[in-house]
């Protein structure tokens, strides 16, 4: 069983790797939820199967085209883990460049991530793709 250092460590990987899949098979069967949707307009909240978590990453794979991924900082406590970090996307469909710091929080029990809350730039990611419109 990975321990939540380990887990982080393999989500992570799968994330620059964009493997969804990878990412699902990371989770309990079912998650507690919060994460914006990948153009940042509005937030999906509540419980996720690994389904519904492989979909959300999919879509956000198929949105955006991760071309860097740096972390600042992993804080772990005992089952929860807070990465603080950036990251540089590519929107498909404009090739429009999207930059963004986030902090996710993950809960990890038995080896598997049981809660994933992701706080990124939502604007960024809706000026990018459209969503929203930058004033001022």
């Amino acid at each position: 069983m990975l321990s939540t250092v380990e887990v982080v460590q393999v989500f992570l990987a799968r994330l620059a790797a964009q493997d969804a899949p990878g990412i699902a098979r990371l989770c309990a069967p079912t998650v507690e939820w919060e994460a914006p949707d990948p153009n940042g307009a509005r937030w999906a909240l509540g419980a996720r199967t690994r389904r519904e978590v492989e979909s959300q990453f999919l879509t956000l794979f198929a949105t955006f085209d991760l071309e860097q991924l740096s972390v600042r900082q992993v804080i772990a406590d005992g089952g929860d883990a807070a990465v603080i970090g950036s990251a540089r996307w590519r929107v498909r469909a404009t090739e429009e460049p999207v930059e963004t710091r986030f902090a996710a929080v993950l809960s990890v029990h038995l080896g598997e991530i049981e809660q994933y809350w992701q706080m990124p730039d939502t604007l960024a990611s809706a000026v990018a793709t459209g969503a929203a419109t930058r004033t001022g």
